[in-house]
């Protein structure tokens, strides 16, 4: 079976190589960059994108860098979103992808030099982001609500609603059950790692250092549209697994009326952080950013007015951005002892948070020079990065 199982992948990487040599892969764009220093907050900006259509960079609990020069972003320039590696230093943009039905399910390790994706709404391949070569690695059959791949390129862990129609993103009831799977990237298999659950299944996050642990989250729904499932908020957001399904839990407790989001790893590993504000009881409208380690214990929360903010921490476990602080600010916050002592607010984006790509999803550089986010304030989503000085924050 594994011989088998080669032979189809070699196969794939032929057919995979033809396609490249047809397509726009590897097609340099211009530069498109404009640089300024903001009038309100005095930071220096620039904007990376400037055309008609939408353009973005990867989600915020996902490294859109590829080094400290280069970084991934998705634009719709092509006619259909597509990746393409922009360059930070010269400002031009080179096309990764040539796909007509790319999925916003998304991982990308760098040490690994790998970016994963979803294709034709279950297929998922691996693209090389120095070579652009990509290959197939599965079709799953069934649409994944989210998946990571453990920090050592072993394994692909993905959701899915098993009532779901195969070969399609259609669920019969929207109830589930739902399940987590975990895919062999050498050898194609696949097993259960999850019990049933009666819940969705969502935000799949694999730790930076663990490759034997992902996070996910029991995924709250809002009353909106016609959308089937279960609605409502959450009495546990945050949940963790071992690989192989020996293990996992609840990283709580969560405090009655609280309601955790965003949630993401810490870079070493370490800890978690989330945004949290509490929906109804004693303390209803109180916000906070929060902290603790994977089993959920040494947890402590910080008072900011951060709503529901994408945030995320530099490697110094020092500095923090969140894009909504006080209003749709984009701000850096210094940490010491469990509280914050400094705000400094970086750029008013003022996002009509219409669409994922016009949400901040800020990014630090592995330098800690800027700080990467995206915006559709001047009508469009287009990528920005604002330059920051830690040393002297």
């Amino acid at each position: 079976m594994k011989k088998t199982y080669t032979i189809f992948l070699y196969s794939m990487a032929l057919l995979s190589l033809q396609n490249c040599l047809s397509s726009e892969i590897g097609k340099v764009w211009p530069s498109e960059k404009r640089t300024w220093i903001d009038p309100e907050f005095n930071h220096e900006i620039t904007r990376w994108t400037n055309h008609p259509a939408d353009s973005w960079h990867l989600y915020f609990n996902i490294e859109t860098f590829i080094d400290d020069n280069n970084a991934i972003i998705v634009s719709q320039r092509t006619g259909e979103p597509n990746f393409f590696k922009l360059d930070l230093l010269s400002g031009t943009m080179t096309q990764m992808t040539d796909e007509r039905h790319l999925s916003g399910h998304i991982w990308h390790w760098p040490h690994l030099q790998t970016l994963w994706y979803i294709s034709d709404s279950t297929q998922i391949q691996s693209l090389n982001t120095q070579t652009l070569e990509s290959r197939i690695i599965k079709n799953l059959q069934i649409y994944p609500r989210s998946f990571t791949v453990t920090c050592d390129g072993k394994y692909v862990v993905y959701a899915c609603d098993t009532g779901s129609l195969p070969g399609t993103g259609r669920s019969r009831t929207g109830l589930g059950p739902f399940v987590l799977f975990r895919l062999d990237i050498e050898t194609g298999e696949t097993m259960q790692i999850s019990p049933e659950y009666g819940f969705i299944i969502g935000h799949l996050l694999a730790s930076p250092t663990d490759p034997n642990r992902v996070s996910y989250c029991w995924q709250h729904q809002y009353r909106a549209g016609d959308y089937p499932g279960i609605i409502g908020n959450t009495p546990q957001r945050i949940w963790w697994i071992n690989v192989d399904g020996s293990d996992g839990g609840a990283v709580g407790p969560q405090a009655f009326g609280l309601h955790r989001t965003h949630e993401f790893w810490y870079p070493d590993g370490s800890r978690m952080g989330y945004s949290a504000r509490y929906k109804f009881g004693p303390h209803d409208g109180e916000q906070f950013l929060g902290s603790c380690k994977p089993d959920g214990s040494d947890n402590f929360m910080m008072p900011a007015p951060v709503s529901f903010a994408h945030s995320i921490i530099f490697k110094d476990q020092k500095h923090w951005v969140v894009d909504i602080y006080d209003g749709m600010v984009l701000t850096l916050l210094t940490i010491e002892e469990r509280k914050i002592i400094k705000v400094e607010p970086l750029f008013r984006h003022d996002s009509s948070w219409q669409t994922q790509a016009s949400h901040p999803h800020p990014h630090f550089s592995p330098d800690g020079s800027r700080i990467m986010f995206s915006t559709d304030k001047s009508g469009t989503a287009n990528v920005y990065t604002v330059k920051i000085d830690l040393d002297n924050n």
